[in-house]
C-alpha cells in the first residue's frame, strides 16, 4: 500500500474522531432530543452539528477514494481506524473511560490494519 493511501486513511480516521466529538458537544448544547420544530432548528443551526456534518461529508468523499484505489475489502479494513480514532478522541476530549475489553479491541484493530497494510 502506498503512502498516499495511508495518509488518506489516517485523515479519514481523524475526521471520524472530529465528527464524534462534535456530535458530543452538539448533544450537550442542544439537549432534550424531541421531534419538534424548535429542536430541529436548534440542532441544524448548532455550530458543532454543522462541523459534524462537514467532517462526515469530507470523510465520505475520502473513503470513496481509498476504496476505489484499494478495493472495497482492503479499504474497509483501513477505514476501521476511524473507530479507533473515535474511541481515543472521546476518551481524551470527552472524558469517557475505557474498559480492558475496549483496549484489547483497539490493539487488535490496529494490528489487523498494520498486517493488511504491510502485505
Amino acid at each position: 500500500m502506498n503512502a498516499v493511501n495511508w495518509i488518506l486513511s489516517l485523515t479519514i480516521a481523524v475526521l471520524a474522531a472530529v465528527n464524534a466529538v462534535c456530535w458530543g458537544y452538539a448533544i450537550k448544547e442542544v439537549q432534550d432530543p424531541s421531534l419538534t420544530v424548535e429542536f430541529v432548528l436548534r440542532l441544524v443551526f448548532n455550530r458543532f452539528f454543522i462541523m459534524a456534518m462537514a467532517s462526515a461529508f469530507t470523510a465520505s468523499l475520502l473513503s470513496y477514494v481509498v476504496m476505489s484505489e484499494m478495493g472495497v475489502l482492503a479499504g474497509r479494513y483501513f477505514l476501521s481506524l476511524g473507530a479507533v480514532a473515535t474511541i481515543l478522541a472521546c476518551t481524551l476530549i470527552l472524558g469517557e473511560r475505557l474498559t480492558p475489553r475496549e483496549y484489547a479491541g483497539i490493539a487488535l484493530t490496529v494490528a489487523g490494519v498494520v498486517l493488511i497494510g504491510v502485505s
